[in-house]
């Protein structure tokens, strides 16, 4: 990937997945928000140099301004891994367990907060949005 040009006025997100779940997931944002500046999908594709992906991401990271956050399919996986590896002991506001609901909350919420107090705002969102539809359905009969 190519270095990217940021706005540095916008907390960045950067999505960060096994497979084109983060690239689906941005696609979809998009869809249904319009455009989303400073956001970056980076899939770790079959057979890729986990090293080589972890490097690219971190790089990507470090461009995006201060406050931006990185969103993960899940925790403990290659992409979280390397991102701990590459980070150099240096702390950085992620999520772990990402959804389009979580993705369109961070998106709306970014010019308002930034960085840990965006994630933990998004910790809610993700919690909220997990519905059992047995006890939504057994609230509205």
């Amino acid at each position: 990937m190519p270095n990217e040009i940021f706005d540095q006025t916008l907390p960045g997100i950067l999505l960060l997945s096994h497979g084109p779940l983060c690239t689906a997931l941005l696609e979809s944002a998009r869809m249904i928000m319009g455009e989303t500046p400073n956001t970056a999908a980076l899939p770790l594709l079959e057979n890729a140099d986990v090293t080589e992906y972890g490097a690219q991401a971190m790089s990507l990271f470090r461009q995006m301004p201060e406050g931006s956050i990185i969103l993960f399919d899940i925790a403990s996986g290659t992409p979280f891994n390397q991102m701990l590896t590459q980070c150099g002991g240096e702390t950085f506001p992620g999520l772990c367990g990402m959804n389009l609901a979580v993705l369109l909350e961070a998106l709306s919420l970014r010019d308002m907060m930034k960085g840990s107090e965006l994630i933990r705002a998004l910790q809610e969102t993700a919690h909220d949005s997990i519905v059992n539809l047995e006890a939504f359905f057994s609230e509205i009969a």
